[in-house]
């Protein structure tokens, strides 16, 4: 199979209030606003149009995950396979700003992702508020059947296996050298987190002070995943969703000769090298997918 996948993207997140999100987003995480339209404000991190995008709703949920195509011909090469597999393919054009051309879908639970090519560039600029990242990272999606969307990843897309932990409990797949750039874990459809990417421990450690000022804190962290090898944090924003800000993940280069890991739940090691398991409140954090007409 051909590379499909250059990296990904962003994550279209609906939320209740669209003023406290934004200014979490750009006071908190430093994002900048690119542009307003049709109930969407789109966020950067740096020079693309958007890495987030915050969409006006009754209740928060996941929208769609979002990642970038190599080149025009590994998007024309995708769509043949979803058409050739019978994926419900929901647009073939783009429905968001700042793309050239996109194509959306459902995966086999319901979670809706967009391919696209040609994001338009808003231009490097350092926002001087929050933590800036580097760049986005990934998102972990929920799933009732962790195998059934690991196989979509896989077999049409072009995922490969990078870890797992316990026995269809996580997976972590990745589309180029980083460790992953879509994590799935057991539980009702949705989204678990979102990750952003920042250059060490040092921007870690501002990121606690930043939440204190704020009124947040971490629900977990700083620590180091075994499956991964990175180090991270992770705390709510005013919407509920869970972030993640992580450094020093480890990328996998030699795909011909690399042996997925294997953790055992009952082996904290996996989850964190330095301390104990994961807080139930992370474990239980979950926002559901929109309804599907809305999402369409």
């Amino acid at each position: 199979m051909p590379d499909l996948i250059k990296e990904m993207s962003h994550v279209a997140v609906r939320v209740p209030d669209m003023q406290a999100a934004t200014a979490w987003a750009t006071g908190v995480l430093g994002l900048r606003e690119t542009a307003r339209a049709d109930g969407t404000v789109y966020l950067t991190h740096g020079v693309c149009h958007h890495s987030l995008q915050l969409i006006k709703s009754d209740r928060t949920a996941l929208d769609h995950v979002a990642m970038e195509a190599h080149d025009g011909d590994a998007l024309t090469h995708l769509i043949g396979r979803l058409r050739e597999r019978g994926v419900d393919i929901l647009a073939e054009e783009p429905l968001e700003l700042g793309i050239a051309r996109a194509v959306r879908f459902r995966g086999p639970e319901g979670h809706l992702f967009e391919v696209f090519v040609g994001m338009e560039e808003a231009g490097p600029i350092h926002t001087g508020r929050g933590v800036q990242p580097r760049r986005f990272g990934h998102p972990n999606l929920t799933c009732s059947d962790v195998r059934s969307t690991q196989s979509f990843l896989q077999d049409v897309l072009g995922f490969r296996l990078s870890d797992e932990i316990g026995d269809s409990t996580l997976a972590f797949l990745r589309c180029n050298p980083e460790h992953h750039g879509i994590g799935l874990q057991q539980g009702a459809t949705g989204l678990n987190h979102y990750a952003w990417e920042v250059e060490g421990l040092p921007e870690l450690g501002r990121l606690g002070d930043v939440l204190s000022r704020n009124d947040g804190r971490f629900i977990w962290g700083p620590g180091r995943h075994g499956a991964g090898d990175h180090v991270f944090t992770y705390h709510f924003d005013p919407s509920g969703c869970v972030v993640e800000y992580y450094a020093d993940m480890r990328q996998i280069w030699d795909d011909d000769t690399y042996v997925p890991g294997n953790w055992s739940l009952e082996d904290h090691r996996g989850q964190n090298l330095w301390g104990p398991v994961t807080p139930t409140e992370l474990l239980e954090a979950s926002i559901p997918l929109a309804d599907t007409d809305a999402a369409k």
